[in-house]
Protein backbone atom coordinates (compact mmCIF):
# COMPACT_ATOMS: atom_id res chain seq x y z
CA UNK A 1 0.00 0.00 0.00
CA UNK A 2 1.36 3.41 -1.02
CA UNK A 3 -1.55 5.68 -0.01
CA UNK A 4 -4.80 5.06 1.83
CA UNK A 5 -7.62 7.54 2.39
CA UNK A 6 -10.10 6.34 5.01
CA UNK A 7 -13.47 7.97 5.70
CA UNK A 8 -12.35 11.36 4.38
CA UNK A 9 -14.82 14.22 4.78
CA UNK A 10 -14.03 17.51 3.05
CA UNK A 11 -16.15 20.66 3.05
CA UNK A 12 -15.98 23.91 1.15
CA UNK A 13 -17.42 26.39 3.58
CA UNK A 14 -20.45 24.59 4.97
CA UNK A 15 -21.05 22.55 1.80
CA UNK A 16 -19.72 18.96 1.86
CA UNK A 17 -17.60 18.07 -1.19
CA UNK A 18 -17.43 14.43 -0.11
CA UNK A 19 -18.16 12.46 3.04
CA UNK A 20 -16.43 9.31 4.32
CA UNK A 21 -14.57 8.81 1.05
CA UNK A 22 -12.20 5.82 0.79
CA UNK A 23 -9.35 5.23 -1.67
CA UNK A 24 -6.34 2.92 -1.67
CA UNK A 25 -3.43 3.08 -4.11
CA UNK A 26 -1.11 0.08 -4.24
CA UNK A 27 2.39 -0.37 -5.64
CA UNK A 28 2.50 -0.19 -9.43
CA UNK A 29 -1.23 0.57 -9.91
CA UNK A 30 -2.24 2.66 -12.92
CA UNK A 31 -5.42 4.53 -11.96
CA UNK A 32 -7.52 7.08 -13.84
CA UNK A 33 -9.63 9.44 -11.69
CA UNK A 34 -12.68 10.81 -13.53
CA UNK A 35 -15.75 12.87 -12.63
CA UNK A 36 -17.60 16.03 -13.60
CA UNK A 37 -15.97 19.46 -13.31
CA UNK A 38 -16.14 20.66 -9.72
CA UNK A 39 -16.66 17.18 -8.25
CA UNK A 40 -13.38 17.32 -6.31
CA UNK A 41 -10.85 15.34 -8.39
CA UNK A 42 -8.01 17.84 -8.05
CA UNK A 43 -8.84 18.22 -4.35
CA UNK A 44 -8.19 14.50 -3.82
CA UNK A 45 -4.69 14.93 -5.31
CA UNK A 46 -4.03 17.90 -3.03
CA UNK A 47 -5.25 15.93 0.02
CA UNK A 48 -2.83 13.08 -0.82
CA UNK A 49 0.09 15.53 -1.10
CA UNK A 50 -0.93 17.38 2.07
CA UNK A 51 -1.61 20.65 0.24
CA UNK A 52 -5.20 20.58 1.53
CA UNK A 53 -6.55 19.42 4.87
CA UNK A 54 -9.74 17.47 5.68
CA UNK A 55 -12.55 17.83 8.20
CA UNK A 56 -12.25 14.20 9.31
CA UNK A 57 -10.75 10.86 8.30
CA UNK A 58 -7.20 9.56 8.02
CA UNK A 59 -4.55 9.76 5.28
CA UNK A 60 -1.88 7.05 5.45
CA UNK A 61 1.23 6.99 3.26
CA UNK A 62 4.04 4.47 2.92
CA UNK A 63 6.98 5.34 5.16
CA UNK A 64 9.63 7.20 3.15
CA UNK A 65 7.37 6.91 0.07
CA UNK A 66 8.08 9.49 -2.62
CA UNK A 67 5.19 11.24 -4.36
CA UNK A 68 5.52 13.42 -7.46
CA UNK A 69 2.75 15.93 -8.24
CA UNK A 70 2.42 17.61 -11.64
CA UNK A 71 0.57 20.75 -10.61
CA UNK A 72 3.67 22.19 -8.97
CA UNK A 73 5.08 24.67 -11.50
CA UNK A 74 8.70 25.86 -11.46
CA UNK A 75 9.16 29.36 -10.08
CA UNK A 76 10.18 31.89 -12.70
CA UNK A 77 13.89 32.29 -11.94
CA UNK A 78 17.24 32.75 -13.66
CA UNK A 79 17.98 29.02 -13.23
CA UNK A 80 18.53 27.11 -16.47
CA UNK A 81 16.01 24.43 -17.41
CA UNK A 82 18.73 21.76 -17.61
CA UNK A 83 19.92 22.54 -14.05
CA UNK A 84 16.32 22.61 -12.80
CA UNK A 85 15.70 19.14 -14.26
CA UNK A 86 18.96 17.60 -12.99
CA UNK A 87 18.43 19.19 -9.57
CA UNK A 88 15.91 16.41 -8.90
CA UNK A 89 18.79 13.90 -8.54
CA UNK A 90 19.67 15.18 -5.05
CA UNK A 91 21.68 12.14 -3.90
CA UNK A 92 23.61 11.86 -7.18
CA UNK A 93 24.28 15.60 -7.26
CA UNK A 94 25.76 15.43 -3.76
CA UNK A 95 28.15 12.65 -4.85
CA UNK A 96 29.03 14.53 -8.03
CA UNK A 97 29.98 17.61 -5.99
CA UNK A 98 32.22 15.40 -3.82
CA UNK A 99 33.88 14.00 -6.96
CA UNK A 100 34.49 17.54 -8.25
CA UNK A 101 36.10 18.56 -4.92
CA UNK A 102 38.33 15.46 -4.96
CA UNK A 103 39.40 16.29 -8.53
CA UNK A 104 40.38 19.79 -7.36
CA UNK A 105 42.32 18.34 -4.40
CA UNK A 106 44.36 16.10 -6.75
CA UNK A 107 45.85 19.17 -8.42
CA UNK A 108 47.11 20.59 -5.10
CA UNK A 109 50.84 20.02 -4.36
CA UNK A 110 50.25 19.02 -0.72
CA UNK A 111 47.64 16.35 -1.71
CA UNK A 112 48.09 12.74 -0.57
CA UNK A 113 47.43 11.46 -4.06
CA UNK A 114 47.18 7.77 -3.17
CA UNK A 115 44.63 8.39 -0.40
CA UNK A 116 42.63 10.88 -2.53
CA UNK A 117 42.57 8.50 -5.51
CA UNK A 118 41.27 5.69 -3.30
CA UNK A 119 38.53 7.99 -1.93
CA UNK A 120 37.75 9.15 -5.49
CA UNK A 121 37.44 5.54 -6.71
CA UNK A 122 35.11 4.73 -3.81
CA UNK A 123 32.86 7.71 -4.62
CA UNK A 124 32.98 6.91 -8.33
CA UNK A 125 31.77 3.37 -7.60
CA UNK A 126 29.01 4.78 -5.38
CA UNK A 127 28.00 7.18 -8.17
CA UNK A 128 27.88 4.35 -10.71
CA UNK A 129 25.87 2.03 -8.43
CA UNK A 130 23.29 4.78 -7.86
CA UNK A 131 22.81 5.19 -11.62
CA UNK A 132 24.85 8.36 -11.97
CA UNK A 133 26.03 7.60 -15.49
CA UNK A 134 22.43 6.87 -16.53
CA UNK A 135 21.26 10.28 -15.30
CA UNK A 136 22.28 12.08 -18.48
CA UNK A 137 20.83 9.30 -20.63
CA UNK A 138 17.49 9.52 -18.83
CA UNK A 139 17.46 13.31 -19.21
CA UNK A 140 18.19 12.98 -22.93
CA UNK A 141 15.48 10.31 -23.40
CA UNK A 142 12.77 12.34 -21.63
CA UNK A 143 13.85 15.63 -23.26
CA UNK A 144 13.65 13.98 -26.69
CA UNK A 145 10.28 12.37 -25.92
CA UNK A 146 8.68 15.60 -24.67
CA UNK A 147 10.59 17.59 -27.32
CA UNK A 148 12.07 20.12 -24.89
CA UNK A 149 15.74 19.90 -26.00
CA UNK A 150 15.51 23.45 -27.32
CA UNK A 151 14.49 24.65 -23.83
CA UNK A 152 17.38 23.11 -21.85
CA UNK A 153 19.64 26.16 -22.17
CA UNK A 154 16.84 28.67 -21.50
CA UNK A 155 16.10 30.26 -18.13
CA UNK A 156 12.88 29.30 -16.33
CA UNK A 157 11.83 32.98 -16.44
CA UNK A 158 11.89 32.86 -20.26
CA UNK A 159 9.36 30.00 -20.57
CA UNK A 160 5.69 30.36 -21.53
CA UNK A 161 3.00 28.82 -19.30
CA UNK A 162 2.68 25.80 -21.57
CA UNK A 163 6.46 25.28 -21.67
CA UNK A 164 6.60 25.48 -17.86
CA UNK A 165 3.98 22.71 -17.63
CA UNK A 166 5.96 20.42 -19.96
CA UNK A 167 9.22 21.09 -18.09
CA UNK A 168 7.49 20.35 -14.75
CA UNK A 169 6.21 17.06 -16.22
CA UNK A 170 9.74 16.17 -17.39
CA UNK A 171 11.12 16.81 -13.90
CA UNK A 172 8.53 14.52 -12.30
CA UNK A 173 9.31 11.75 -14.82
CA UNK A 174 13.02 12.10 -14.02
CA UNK A 175 12.42 11.63 -10.29
CA UNK A 176 12.52 8.24 -8.62
CA UNK A 177 8.95 8.37 -7.28
CA UNK A 178 6.82 5.58 -5.84
CA UNK A 179 3.63 7.38 -6.91
CA UNK A 180 3.02 10.08 -9.51
CA UNK A 181 -0.08 12.30 -9.36
CA UNK A 182 -0.90 13.86 -12.73
CA UNK A 183 -3.59 16.53 -13.10
CA UNK A 184 -4.54 16.89 -16.79
CA UNK A 185 -1.05 15.89 -18.04
CA UNK A 186 -2.00 16.11 -21.74
CA UNK A 187 -2.84 19.82 -21.52
CA UNK A 188 -0.29 21.77 -23.59
CA UNK A 189 0.94 18.55 -25.25
CA UNK A 190 0.55 17.94 -28.97
CA UNK A 191 -0.23 14.50 -30.42
CA UNK A 192 3.42 13.40 -30.76
CA UNK A 193 4.21 14.28 -27.15
CA UNK A 194 1.04 12.57 -25.89
CA UNK A 195 1.86 9.40 -27.84
CA UNK A 196 5.36 9.34 -26.36
CA UNK A 197 4.03 9.93 -22.82
CA UNK A 198 1.54 7.07 -23.23
CA UNK A 199 4.32 4.68 -24.18
CA UNK A 200 6.56 5.89 -21.34
CA UNK A 201 3.86 5.50 -18.66
CA UNK A 202 2.81 2.07 -19.96
CA UNK A 203 6.33 0.71 -19.45
CA UNK A 204 7.06 2.43 -16.14
CA UNK A 205 6.69 0.38 -12.94
CA UNK A 206 5.83 3.47 -10.90
CA UNK A 207 2.23 3.76 -9.66
CA UNK A 208 0.26 6.75 -10.87
CA UNK A 209 -3.10 8.44 -10.34
CA UNK A 210 -4.19 10.49 -13.36
CA UNK A 211 -6.95 13.09 -13.53
CA UNK A 212 -7.78 13.48 -17.20
CA UNK A 213 -10.59 14.24 -19.65
CA UNK A 214 -8.54 12.69 -22.47
CA UNK A 215 -10.40 9.42 -23.01
CA UNK A 216 -7.91 7.92 -25.46
CA UNK A 217 -5.05 8.72 -23.07
CA UNK A 218 -6.95 6.89 -20.30
CA UNK A 219 -7.55 3.97 -22.67
CA UNK A 220 -3.82 3.69 -23.40
CA UNK A 221 -2.33 4.19 -19.92
CA UNK A 222 -4.49 2.93 -17.07
CA UNK A 223 -5.84 -0.39 -15.79
CA UNK A 224 -8.35 0.89 -13.25
CA UNK A 225 -10.89 3.72 -13.36
CA UNK A 226 -12.03 5.43 -10.15
CA UNK A 227 -15.12 7.58 -10.70
CA UNK A 228 -15.98 10.41 -8.31
CA UNK A 229 -19.74 10.88 -8.42
CA UNK A 230 -21.99 12.57 -5.85
CA UNK A 231 -19.16 12.58 -3.30
CA UNK A 232 -18.49 8.83 -3.58
CA UNK A 233 -15.77 6.81 -5.33
CA UNK A 234 -16.64 3.76 -7.43
CA UNK A 235 -13.91 1.52 -8.85
CA UNK A 236 -13.97 -0.21 -12.25
CA UNK A 237 -11.35 -2.64 -13.55
CA UNK A 238 -9.80 -1.90 -16.93
CA UNK A 239 -9.31 1.21 -19.06
CA UNK A 240 -11.82 3.92 -19.97
CA UNK A 241 -13.60 1.88 -22.66
CA UNK A 242 -13.97 -1.04 -20.22
CA UNK A 243 -15.39 1.39 -17.63
CA UNK A 244 -17.97 2.65 -20.15
CA UNK A 245 -19.16 -0.89 -20.83
CA UNK A 246 -19.39 -1.73 -17.12
CA UNK A 247 -21.13 1.57 -16.37
CA UNK A 248 -23.74 0.95 -19.06
CA UNK A 249 -24.32 -2.61 -17.80
CA UNK A 250 -24.76 -1.25 -14.27
CA UNK A 251 -27.12 1.43 -15.51
CA UNK A 252 -29.17 -1.08 -17.52
CA UNK A 253 -29.46 -3.33 -14.45
CA UNK A 254 -30.42 -0.34 -12.31
CA UNK A 255 -33.09 0.66 -14.85
CA UNK A 256 -34.60 -2.85 -14.75
CA UNK A 257 -34.38 -3.15 -10.94
CA UNK A 258 -35.88 0.33 -10.49
CA UNK A 259 -38.73 -0.39 -12.97
CA UNK A 260 -39.52 -3.77 -11.35
CA UNK A 261 -39.48 -2.30 -7.86
CA UNK A 262 -41.73 0.58 -8.93
CA UNK A 263 -44.23 -1.97 -10.31
CA UNK A 264 -44.10 -3.88 -7.02
CA UNK A 265 -44.57 -0.68 -4.99
CA UNK A 266 -47.55 0.34 -7.13
CA UNK A 267 -49.12 -3.11 -6.64
CA UNK A 268 -48.72 -2.85 -2.86
CA UNK A 269 -50.14 0.70 -2.82
CA UNK A 270 -53.11 -0.45 -4.92
CA UNK A 271 -53.69 -3.39 -2.53
CA UNK A 272 -53.55 -1.01 0.48
CA UNK A 273 -56.18 1.26 -1.09
CA UNK A 274 -58.42 -1.72 -1.88
CA UNK A 275 -58.19 -3.20 1.63
CA UNK A 276 -58.97 0.18 3.16
CA UNK A 277 -61.91 0.63 0.78
CA UNK A 278 -63.24 -2.86 1.60
CA UNK A 279 -62.73 -2.15 5.29
CA UNK A 280 -64.83 1.01 5.06
CA UNK A 281 -67.51 -0.61 2.91
CA UNK A 282 -67.87 -3.71 5.06
CA UNK A 283 -66.88 -2.11 8.36
CA UNK A 284 -64.42 -5.02 8.66
CA UNK A 285 -61.36 -4.55 10.92
CA UNK A 286 -59.61 -7.50 9.24
CA UNK A 287 -59.16 -5.51 6.02
CA UNK A 288 -57.70 -2.55 7.93
CA UNK A 289 -55.18 -4.90 9.60
CA UNK A 290 -54.09 -6.28 6.20
CA UNK A 291 -53.69 -2.71 4.89
CA UNK A 292 -51.55 -1.91 7.95
CA UNK A 293 -49.37 -4.99 7.37
CA UNK A 294 -48.78 -3.97 3.75
CA UNK A 295 -47.89 -0.41 4.82
CA UNK A 296 -45.24 -1.80 7.19
CA UNK A 297 -43.92 -4.00 4.39
CA UNK A 298 -43.75 -0.95 2.12
CA UNK A 299 -41.78 0.98 4.75
CA UNK A 300 -39.20 -1.82 5.02
CA UNK A 301 -38.51 -2.00 1.28
CA UNK A 302 -34.98 -0.83 0.55
CA UNK A 303 -35.53 1.58 -2.31
CA UNK A 304 -33.54 1.09 -5.52
CA UNK A 305 -32.12 4.53 -6.37
CA UNK A 306 -33.58 6.22 -9.41
CA UNK A 307 -31.11 5.97 -12.34
CA UNK A 308 -29.20 9.25 -12.47
CA UNK A 309 -29.83 9.76 -16.19
CA UNK A 310 -33.58 9.66 -15.57
CA UNK A 311 -33.41 12.77 -13.41
CA UNK A 312 -30.81 14.62 -15.48
CA UNK A 313 -31.62 16.81 -18.42
CA UNK A 314 -29.49 16.39 -21.48
CA UNK A 315 -27.38 19.33 -22.59
CA UNK A 316 -29.93 20.55 -25.10
CA UNK A 317 -31.97 19.80 -28.17
CA UNK A 318 -30.80 19.30 -31.72
CA UNK A 319 -29.76 22.18 -33.93
CA UNK A 320 -32.63 23.95 -35.60
CA UNK A 321 -33.60 22.58 -38.99
CA UNK A 322 -32.58 25.01 -41.72
CA UNK A 323 -32.41 25.11 -45.50
CA UNK A 324 -29.41 23.44 -47.12
CA UNK A 325 -26.57 25.35 -48.72
CA UNK A 326 -25.20 24.89 -52.21
CA UNK A 327 -23.23 21.74 -53.06
CA UNK A 328 -19.79 23.39 -52.73
CA UNK A 329 -19.63 25.06 -49.32
CA UNK A 330 -16.05 26.31 -49.21
CA UNK A 331 -13.21 26.53 -51.73
CA UNK A 332 -9.60 27.56 -51.09
CA UNK A 333 -7.76 28.33 -54.33
CA UNK A 334 -3.99 29.01 -54.15
CA UNK A 335 -4.45 30.65 -50.74
CA UNK A 336 -1.34 32.15 -49.12
CA UNK A 337 -1.05 33.68 -45.65
CA UNK A 338 1.91 34.99 -43.64
CA UNK A 339 2.46 36.87 -40.38
CA UNK A 340 5.47 39.19 -40.72
CA UNK A 341 8.17 36.87 -42.17
CA UNK A 342 6.50 33.61 -41.02
CA UNK A 343 4.66 31.82 -43.84
CA UNK A 344 1.58 29.93 -42.58
CA UNK A 345 0.05 28.82 -45.90
CA UNK A 346 1.64 28.72 -49.33
CA UNK A 347 -0.78 28.32 -52.28
CA UNK A 348 -3.18 26.03 -50.42
CA UNK A 349 -6.06 24.36 -52.27
CA UNK A 350 -9.01 22.26 -51.00
CA UNK A 351 -12.82 22.16 -51.13
CA UNK A 352 -15.59 21.32 -48.67
CA UNK A 353 -18.96 20.04 -49.83
CA UNK A 354 -22.48 19.99 -48.36
CA UNK A 355 -22.69 17.72 -45.29
CA UNK A 356 -18.92 17.10 -45.13
CA UNK A 357 -17.90 16.66 -41.50
CA UNK A 358 -14.18 17.48 -41.59
CA UNK A 359 -11.58 17.90 -38.84
CA UNK A 360 -8.49 20.10 -39.09
CA UNK A 361 -5.44 18.45 -37.49
CA UNK A 362 -1.77 19.40 -37.20
CA UNK A 363 0.96 20.42 -34.78
CA UNK A 364 0.64 23.43 -32.46
CA UNK A 365 1.28 26.63 -34.39
CA UNK A 366 0.75 25.01 -37.80
CA UNK A 367 -2.14 27.37 -38.63
CA UNK A 368 -5.32 25.43 -37.77
CA UNK A 369 -7.13 28.34 -36.10
CA UNK A 370 -5.91 30.65 -38.86
CA UNK A 371 -7.57 28.34 -41.40
CA UNK A 372 -10.97 28.85 -39.71
CA UNK A 373 -10.47 32.62 -39.52
CA UNK A 374 -9.62 32.74 -43.23
CA UNK A 375 -12.74 30.70 -44.03
CA UNK A 376 -14.78 33.20 -41.99
CA UNK A 377 -13.11 36.13 -43.77
CA UNK A 378 -12.03 37.69 -40.46
CA UNK A 379 -8.35 37.41 -41.49
CA UNK A 380 -7.10 38.99 -44.75
CA UNK A 381 -5.46 36.88 -47.47
CA UNK A 382 -1.99 37.53 -48.83
CA UNK A 383 -2.78 35.71 -52.05
CA UNK A 384 -5.27 33.42 -53.76
CA UNK A 385 -9.04 33.25 -53.38
CA UNK A 386 -11.59 31.84 -50.91
CA UNK A 387 -15.15 31.21 -52.09
CA UNK A 388 -18.14 30.49 -49.88
CA UNK A 389 -21.06 28.60 -51.43
CA UNK A 390 -24.63 29.81 -51.76
CA UNK A 391 -27.13 29.96 -48.86
CA UNK A 392 -24.38 29.60 -46.22
CA UNK A 393 -25.50 30.26 -42.63
CA UNK A 394 -22.41 30.13 -40.44
CA UNK A 395 -22.10 29.24 -36.76
CA UNK A 396 -18.65 29.82 -35.20
CA UNK A 397 -17.21 28.77 -31.84
CA UNK A 398 -13.73 30.34 -31.36
CA UNK A 399 -11.02 28.77 -29.21
CA UNK A 400 -10.70 31.93 -27.11
CA UNK A 401 -14.16 33.25 -26.26
CA UNK A 402 -14.24 36.96 -25.50
CA UNK A 403 -17.17 39.30 -24.87
CA UNK A 404 -17.53 42.89 -26.05
CA UNK A 405 -19.50 43.69 -22.91
CA UNK A 406 -17.93 41.57 -20.12
CA UNK A 407 -20.36 42.91 -17.49
CA UNK A 408 -23.37 41.47 -19.31
CA UNK A 409 -25.07 38.61 -17.49
CA UNK A 410 -25.47 35.16 -19.00
CA UNK A 411 -29.19 35.88 -19.40
CA UNK A 412 -28.60 39.23 -21.14
CA UNK A 413 -25.95 37.80 -23.47
CA UNK A 414 -28.15 34.85 -24.47
CA UNK A 415 -31.41 36.84 -24.83
CA UNK A 416 -29.70 39.46 -27.00
CA UNK A 417 -28.02 36.88 -29.27
CA UNK A 418 -31.20 34.85 -29.76
CA UNK A 419 -33.83 37.64 -29.60
CA UNK A 420 -35.84 35.81 -26.93
CA UNK A 421 -37.87 36.98 -23.95
CA UNK A 422 -36.50 36.45 -20.41
CA UNK A 423 -38.76 33.54 -19.44
CA UNK A 424 -38.03 31.59 -22.63
CA UNK A 425 -34.30 32.34 -22.29
CA UNK A 426 -34.27 31.04 -18.71
CA UNK A 427 -36.07 27.85 -19.79
CA UNK A 428 -33.54 27.14 -22.55
CA UNK A 429 -30.49 28.08 -20.46
CA UNK A 430 -31.59 25.59 -17.78
CA UNK A 431 -31.03 22.81 -20.36
CA UNK A 432 -27.41 23.91 -20.52
CA UNK A 433 -27.04 23.79 -16.70
CA UNK A 434 -27.51 27.52 -16.13
CA UNK A 435 -30.06 27.55 -13.29
CA UNK A 436 -31.66 30.41 -11.29
CA UNK A 437 -28.73 32.50 -9.96
CA UNK A 438 -26.34 31.15 -12.62
CA UNK A 439 -28.03 33.20 -15.34
CA UNK A 440 -27.25 36.41 -13.41
CA UNK A 441 -23.49 35.74 -13.41
CA UNK A 442 -21.51 38.24 -15.46
CA UNK A 443 -19.91 36.64 -18.53
CA UNK A 444 -16.35 37.66 -17.58
CA UNK A 445 -16.64 35.47 -14.46
CA UNK A 446 -17.49 32.33 -16.47
CA UNK A 447 -15.09 29.38 -16.60
CA UNK A 448 -13.86 28.07 -19.94
CA UNK A 449 -16.41 25.24 -19.86
CA UNK A 450 -19.28 27.59 -18.98
CA UNK A 451 -18.38 29.88 -21.89
CA UNK A 452 -18.49 26.95 -24.31
CA UNK A 453 -21.89 25.84 -22.96
CA UNK A 454 -23.27 29.37 -23.33
CA UNK A 455 -21.97 29.80 -26.89
CA UNK A 456 -23.29 26.37 -27.91
CA UNK A 457 -26.69 27.32 -26.50
CA UNK A 458 -26.67 30.42 -28.71
CA UNK A 459 -25.58 28.49 -31.81
CA UNK A 460 -28.32 25.90 -31.37
CA UNK A 461 -31.05 28.53 -31.18
CA UNK A 462 -30.05 30.05 -34.50
CA UNK A 463 -30.39 28.63 -38.00
CA UNK A 464 -26.97 27.24 -38.91
CA UNK A 465 -25.97 25.00 -41.81
CA UNK A 466 -22.16 25.46 -41.67
CA UNK A 467 -20.50 24.95 -38.27
CA UNK A 468 -16.91 26.04 -37.61
CA UNK A 469 -15.71 24.94 -34.18
CA UNK A 470 -12.26 25.64 -32.70
CA UNK A 471 -11.46 23.17 -29.89
CA UNK A 472 -15.12 22.68 -28.82
CA UNK A 473 -14.28 20.08 -26.12
CA UNK A 474 -11.65 22.18 -24.32
CA UNK A 475 -12.34 22.73 -20.59
CA UNK A 476 -15.21 20.22 -20.61
CA UNK A 477 -15.57 17.14 -18.45
CA UNK A 478 -16.05 13.77 -20.13
CA UNK A 479 -19.80 13.68 -19.51
CA UNK A 480 -20.36 17.03 -21.25
CA UNK A 481 -18.01 16.08 -24.11
CA UNK A 482 -20.10 12.99 -24.78
CA UNK A 483 -23.34 15.01 -24.74
CA UNK A 484 -21.85 17.45 -27.27
CA UNK A 485 -20.78 14.53 -29.45
CA UNK A 486 -24.37 13.22 -29.45
CA UNK A 487 -25.62 16.64 -30.57
CA UNK A 488 -22.98 17.07 -33.28
CA UNK A 489 -23.61 13.57 -34.63
CA UNK A 490 -27.17 14.69 -35.41
CA UNK A 491 -26.10 17.92 -37.15
CA UNK A 492 -27.31 17.74 -40.77
CA UNK A 493 -25.17 20.52 -42.26
CA UNK A 494 -21.47 20.96 -43.01
CA UNK A 495 -18.93 20.96 -40.20
CA UNK A 496 -15.30 22.06 -39.98
CA UNK A 497 -13.69 21.43 -36.59
CA UNK A 498 -10.26 22.04 -35.08
CA UNK A 499 -9.52 19.64 -32.22
CA UNK A 500 -6.72 17.87 -30.32
CA UNK A 501 -9.21 15.51 -28.64
CA UNK A 502 -8.17 12.22 -30.23
CA UNK A 503 -11.15 10.23 -28.90
CA UNK A 504 -13.49 12.90 -30.31
CA UNK A 505 -11.66 12.84 -33.66
CA UNK A 506 -11.72 9.05 -33.88
CA UNK A 507 -15.42 8.88 -33.02
CA UNK A 508 -16.76 11.80 -35.06
CA UNK A 509 -14.76 12.20 -38.28
CA UNK A 510 -13.50 10.31 -41.28
CA UNK A 511 -12.39 13.31 -43.37
CA UNK A 512 -9.31 15.27 -42.26
CA UNK A 513 -7.51 18.41 -43.40
CA UNK A 514 -3.88 17.89 -42.35
CA UNK A 515 -2.00 21.16 -41.86
CA UNK A 516 1.79 20.80 -42.20
CA UNK A 517 4.71 22.43 -43.98
CA UNK A 518 2.53 25.41 -45.06
CA UNK A 519 0.23 23.07 -47.02
CA UNK A 520 -3.09 21.30 -46.46
CA UNK A 521 -3.69 17.67 -47.42
CA UNK A 522 -7.21 16.24 -47.44
CA UNK A 523 -7.42 12.57 -46.38
CA UNK A 524 -10.24 10.17 -45.56
CA UNK A 525 -10.27 7.21 -43.17
CA UNK A 526 -10.26 6.51 -39.40
CA UNK A 527 -8.31 9.10 -37.41
CA UNK A 528 -5.79 6.70 -35.85
CA UNK A 529 -4.96 5.23 -39.27
CA UNK A 530 -4.49 8.73 -40.71
CA UNK A 531 -2.24 9.56 -37.75
CA UNK A 532 -0.07 6.47 -38.24
CA UNK A 533 0.23 6.96 -42.01
CA UNK A 534 1.12 10.63 -41.79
Amino acid sequence: MLVQLQKITKNYGTIPLFEELNLQINKGEKIGLIGTNGSGKSTILKIITGLEGVESGTISCKKNGRIGYLEQMPEASEQRVRDYLLETFTFLNAIQKQLTRLEEQMTASECNLEKTLAHYGQKQEEFQQAGGYEMENKLEMISNGLMINYLLTKKLSELSGGEQTIVALARILLQENDLILLDEPTNHLDTKRITWLEGYLRHEKTAYLIVSHDRLFLDHTIDKIVELEDGCLQEYKGNYSAYKRQKEEQLEKLRKDFAEQQKEIQKIKLAIRRFRQWGHEGDNEKFFKKAKQLEKRLEKIRKVPKPREEGRKKLGKKFKETRRSGKEVLQFKEVSKAYADRIVFDKVEFSLFWQDHSAVIGENGAGKSTLLKLALEVEPLDGGQIKQGTNIQVGYLPQVIEYGNPKQTVLQSFSQACSLAEQESRRILAKYSFFSDDVMKQVHFLSGGEKIRLELAKLMQNEVNFLLLDEPTNHLDIETREEIEEILEEFKGTMLVVSHDRFFLQKMFDTFLIVEHQKIKKKTGPYLEILMSN
